[in-house]
């Protein structure tokens, strides 16, 4: 063995062994997140691209959330609490306030029983007129969403349904996901999937094509969306994005904060091959550039291609439910329970001080003595426990500390898939709909959002005057033709009367010659 080789095997062990204490603190956390609650094998993935440290804070987050009794046993999800978390950049405060304003919507809105209350009749119209859909998933096993924004009539759409139905039925879906399609897309992908890539098809769009009420709606579809269910958009891609949809967003992006607008990519019309990175082209429908053409579901956008139609797969997401549904009903039982418990020690406890009022031979002094020593075991055996316990903790956090600062980058995001050909010059990086991201649904400061305001109403008051001096550019335009189309019309009668003249001349210049033939002859 060589001498560096010896020089690299104690750093290469070192080093591993860095590794497996950081994967044991991560550990930890993670069964202490779920202590005093039944995980299930059929969801239980690694959470190797959480870093320890959002793991730890999801703890603390969620002990808070116990203690102030905002924590349903449906949402003590350590996934979602990090969703919210990452939505206020980890601020406790703002995070927690967040959290207390979706668990009081939700019971106002009864979103936790939507899906068995309300039933949405109309969904084969509202699908003409706002075609929308899942449609497979992509390479990474996120569920691809797709809208065709172009083809949207919002007249005919809110004549077939009304704004608070489809706020309704927006709602259901978004539970039905959560409920039935991220898990499936999980099992199928053999890791946790709570976001989604969307396709927007703007292809069509111009700044008149959304009326008020329109608007209306899409502005309450994105505050519900980035209230409630935050950090649910992986990447967007905006595609047949014309000049006009480009200039729109460079005055809106530079609101925003880079890291939201680096999740959307507005492209032309050659968008195919973006596409195609980052979904196979088997789960593209035909139409974005990929081979799927779902001919026996009635097309691509009717046909909700993907895992969650597999029989095998949503048995085991129905047994997931079950044993969640189960869980909480244990819960309640046992928190119930609890308090009986409570209340016999308080009532034990009472009878127990009554009695050493009436107990005779043990004079006061006596009892002091006997609880100061008491007293004084449980301090030293505390203290004991707690030095163990500092002690450990220290050691764990010396050995991440090293770690972080040997590997800035230590856990990798297995999602974090979008090649360097996204940042091409030739592409605008931007940010969506539906989910919105956080940044848009969130109230901006109120100088920020004046300027917003008025760079808007520039803009919109700029298209305007485009558009008359379009209109006046095409009226002067008809006015010409129709001159144009007068004058032809007087050449062509100019022209056959000029016809008819030359042929009577040439008839009467005939009867002429004949006529002086005639006299020569007679002379």
């Amino acid at each position: 063995m060589s001498a560096s080789d010896a020089d690299r095997r104690p750093a290469e062990n070192s080093e591993d062994e860095k590794k497996t204490k950081l994967g044991s603190f991560k550990k930890a956390i993670s069964n202490s997140f779920n202590k005093g609650r039944r995980n299930s094998k059929v969801m239980s993935f690694p959470m190797d691209d959480i870093d320890a440290e959002e793991l730890k804070q999801a703890e603390e987050f969620r002990q808070v959330l116990i203690a102030e009794d905002l924590l349903p046993s449906r949402h003590d999800d350590i996934h979602m609490m990090l969703r919210f978390l990452r939505a206020r950049k980890f601020d406790p405060e703002k995070t927690k306030q967040m959290w207390s304003d979706m668990i009081q919507w939700r019971k106002e809105f009864g979103a936790d029983t939507i899906m068995e209350d309300f039933e949405f009749k109309e969904i084969d119209d509202v699908l003409k007129y706002y075609p929308q859909g899942h449609h497979g998933v992509d390479k990474d096993g996120r569920p691809v969403y797709i809208e065709k924004l172009g083809q949207v009539d919002s007249n005919k759409l809110l004549q077939v349904t009304k704004m608070e139905r489809y706020v309704k039925y927006h709602v259901r879906e978004f539970e039905r996901t959560f409920v039935h399609k991220f898990p499936a897309c999980s099992i199928a992908a053999k890791k946790h999937i709570d976001q989604s890539t969307t396709i927007l098809d703007v292809q069509g769009v111009g700044f008149t094509s959304l009326n008020k009420s329109a608007r209306e709606l899409i502005q309450c579809l994105q505050k519900v969306d980035g209230d409630n269910y935050p950090e649910t958009l992986n990447r967007m891609f905006i595609i047949n994005a014309g000049s006009g949809f480009r200039l729109l967003w460079n005055t809106v992006k530079s609101f925003l904060d880079p890291k939201t607008t680096a999740k959307i990519n507005v492209l032309g019309s050659s968008y195919q091959s973006k596409l195609l990175e980052i979904i196979e082209a088997s789960e593209l429908p035909e139409f974005l550039g990929g081979s799927c053409k779902c001919a026996d579901k009635g097309g691509c956008m009717l046909s909700d291609k993907g895992p969650w139609n597999d029989p095998e797969i949503m048995k085991m997401v129905h047994s997931y439910a079950e044993e969640r549904e189960a869980e909480a009903k244990s819960s309640s039982k046992t928190t119930s329970g609890n308090m009986d418990s409570s209340n016999k020690e308080s009532n034990k406890e009472a009878g127990e001080k009554e009695s050493e009022k009436t107990e005779p031979g043990k004079t006061e002094s006596a009892k002091n003595e006997e609880s100061s020593k008491t007293e004084s075991d449980k301090n030293e055996s505390g203290k004991k426990e707690s030095g163990k316990m500092e002690e450990k903790v220290s050691e764990e956090e010396k050995t991440i500390s090293e770690h972080v600062m040997a590997h800035p980058y230590p856990h990798p995001r297995s999602d974090s898939v979008c090649s360097d050909a996204f940042l091409e010059a030739n592409d605008i990086q931007i940010d969506h709909l539906s989910p919105v991201p956080e940044e848009l649904s969130t109230p901006m400061g109120s100088e920020k959002e004046e300027k917003l305001r008025a760079a808007l109403t520039a803009l919109e008051q700029q298209l305007t005057e485009t558009k008359q001096a379009e209109v006046e550019k095409e009226l002067k335009l008809k006015a010409a033709l129709d001159r144009v189309n007068a004058l032809e019309k007087e050449l062509t009668e100019t022209k056959k009367t000029l016809d008819d003249t030359r042929i009577k001349q040439e008839e009467l210049l005939a009867t002429v010659g004949k006529e002086k033939k005639f006299s020569l002859f007679c002379w």
